[in-house]
């Protein structure tokens, strides 16, 4: 009787066995590279976005003045070397507006959407790093 359960016990463990061996070799089938989606980030709001594109070109065209003691005539001379590439309004798809002005005998800039209409402002700009949304 003894030896019945013993066998029996063997005979369980050995079927848990080869589920288990089953399940993992499954897992690592099923784990490829070509089965994997990277978590997608949050996206964020348009609103959101102009900001962070504006701050970036900002940056850069403080970058490019440190360089080249004048800011860029226009916009896309920033590119490659200090930003990738320019970014455009996302709810308009137009080009940002960069406007170049003297004033005091300094160079400024202002960076601005297209359409501040779009975002429910009246202005919604960038100059000289202080961002304004009104």
């Amino acid at each position: 009787m003894r030896k019945h359960k013993l066998l029996l016990l063997l005979l369980i463990l050995t079927v848990i066995l080869v589920a288990l061996i089953a399940y993992v070799s499954v897992l690592y089938w099923r784990g490829d590279v070509s089965n994997y989606e990277p978590p997608q980030p949050p996206s964020a709001s348009s609103s959101e976005r102009v900001q962070s594109d504006l701050q970036d070109l900002s940056q850069a065209l403080e970058a490019y003045f440190i360089k080249n003691m004048e800011y860029p005539h226009k916009l896309e001379l920033i590119q490659p070397e200090f930003l990738d590439r320019v970014a455009a309004d996302p709810l308009s798809g137009k080009p940002y507006l960069y406007t170049l002005y003297e004033t005091e005998g300094a160079s400024r800039y202002r960076i601005s959407v297209p359409d501040p209409n779009l975002y429910n402002v009246r202005e919604f700009y960038i100059e000289g790093g202080k961002l304004v949304q009104n």
